[in-house]
């Protein structure tokens, strides 16, 4: 399962710390700003691929958070720039070691 987040720069440090939690670091959430991926917000889009148990436990742990759960439509586009991103990634390295 695929999640999308977004949380504005006031909720920058607060998610900075919840995001340097065990689980949090296990999982591996992919942030970035989002001016920098295509957007016009001042804040942070927050991926995160999981399996659909662990899925369910980061919706709970960031019910609570300035990280909103992003469906629809925004949730979609968000999803598909990250995973563009990963698939360039992925064919440089195979570019390079190919």
């Amino acid at each position: 399962m695929e999640l999308a987040y977004y949380y504005d720069m006031e909720g920058n440090a607060a998610m900075k710390k919840i995001l340097d939690e065990d689980f949090f670091k296990r999982l591996g959430p992919v942030v970035r700003e989002a001016r920098i991926v295509g957007f016009d917000k001042d804040g942070f889009y927050m991926y995160i691929k999981a399996k659909d148990e662990l899925a369910a436990e980061t919706k709970e742990k960031l019910a609570n958070t300035p990280a909103k759960l992003l469906e629809g439509e925004e949730g979609e586009a968000v999803i598909k720039v990250f995973r563009d991103e990963a698939e360039a990634a992925e064919a440089g390295m195979g570019a390079m070691f190919g």
